[in-house]
């Protein structure tokens, strides 16, 4: 007879990691997009949604945020039967339940992944307010294992300077450990990431061949797997350096399934232990 319970074996394999962020129906990002990473980095996915969104892969119309009181029952319970090893933020809906999730971040003391998400692909700004902007810089980002911007992110983030190295090091100054600077968005026929830690004059520079055409929801995927790696115990270099190959490869093989963005295709058989 087997005996109830959570098999060792089961615990070791698939660490638990949960994702905190914005549900896009579409697919393409946000939790459900998190999600598939998590599960192709072998972790098991605990999805807690901030918001609900109406948009597509061409546009994004409008948010609707999860109240804070409902958000913290779901996640209370969820707690009573997971342990997760490592936490990822997407959109976070309002400064309320920012507050809410940050709060209790302090209390939870484990490796968190930020991908501070302040605008959709097609541009419209996911922040209510200036004030929100300003929690998450002051007082989120702090708490961070890693902060995974791209440079218009990081633009806002560290509105004071104009250099990425400068903006990249006030974030570290802040509390984060670790930035990792995706440079999409730059005109160039490579794609040049930089990660910048804290107790070290060194920058990881990786750079990948920019593919054609644009995808919705390459960051979710990168800091989802990011996040997914850390809790199965891999050390930040080498996370960083699997979580990019695993994004490259999941838009390489991308589907053009509308006339919009493409959709990353996150296959759970990339990561093989």
């Amino acid at each position: 007879m087997i005996e109830p319970g959570i098999p060792l074996h089961f615990q070791k394999n698939y660490p638990s990691v949960l994702l905190i962020g914005g549900h896009d129906p579409s697919g393409g990002a946000g939790i459900i997009a998190d999600a598939q990473a998590a599960l192709a980095m072998r972790a098991w996915p605990l999805t807690l949604v901030t918001c609900l969104t109406a948009q597509n892969t061409e546009r994004f119309h409008s948010l609707i945020p999860q109240s804070p009181a409902d958000f913290l029952q779901q996640l209370d319970l969820l707690l009573q039967d997971f342990q997760p090893a490592a936490v990822k933020l997407g959109v976070l809906g309002s400064l309320a339940l920012q507050k809410e999730i940050t709060s209790w971040l302090k209390q939870a003391q484990l490796p968190v992944v930020i991908d501070p998400v302040m605008a959709s692909g097609s541009g419209t700004g996911l922040l209510e307010s200036r004030e929100q902007l300003h929690h998450l810089r002051d007082h989120l980002l702090p708490l961070a294992q890693v902060v995974t911007p791209n440079t218009p992110e990081l633009q806002q983030l560290a509105p004071q300077y104009t250099e990425v190295d400068a903006q990249a090091k006030a974030l570290l100054k802040s509390g984060c450990r670790a930035v990792l600077v995706t440079g999409t968005h730059a005109p160039t026929r490579t794609v040049k990431n930089r990660l910048y830690r804290q107790g070290t004059s060194q920058v990881m520079t990786s750079r990948w061949t920019r593919l054609e055409g644009e995808f919705h929801g390459s960051g979710c995927t990168l800091a989802a797997a990011l996040a997914a790696l850390l809790a199965r115990g891999e050390a930040l270099d080498q996370a960083v350096t699997q979580a990019q190959d695993f994004t490259w490869h999941s838009l390489g093989q991308g589907l053009q399934l509308t006339q919009g963005q493409k959709l990353p295709l996150r296959t759970t058989d990339f990561f093989n232990d």
